[in-house]
């Protein structure tokens, strides 16, 4: 899997239709949201947390648990703001 490197926190469109993946063997779990894709990703126990996770929105954008995270804190300092 290869990852979309952020460049610009503010350019990623949490708005964008997005989908889950907690490994690469089972289906994804799609969202209308990028950013409820986010918050269920962060919001599984760490057993299950796999470091095959990954999003993929529907621009084909791809994220990877680091990713994932970083997007996440982005997201709460926004909602906080």
């Amino acid at each position: 899997m290869t990852s979309t490197p952020i460049k610009d926190l503010n350019s990623v469109d949490l708005n964008e239709p997005a989908t889950f993946y907690e490994n690469s063997l089972g289906p994804g779990m799609v969202f209308a949201h990028l950013s409820q894709a986010l918050r269920h990703a962060v919001c599984m126990p760490l057993a299950k947390h796999h470091h095959t996770a990954k999003i993929v929105t529907q621009t084909g954008a791809q994220y990877g648990l680091g990713e994932i995270n970083v997007l996440h804190d982005h997201l709460r300092a926004t909602d906080k703001g």
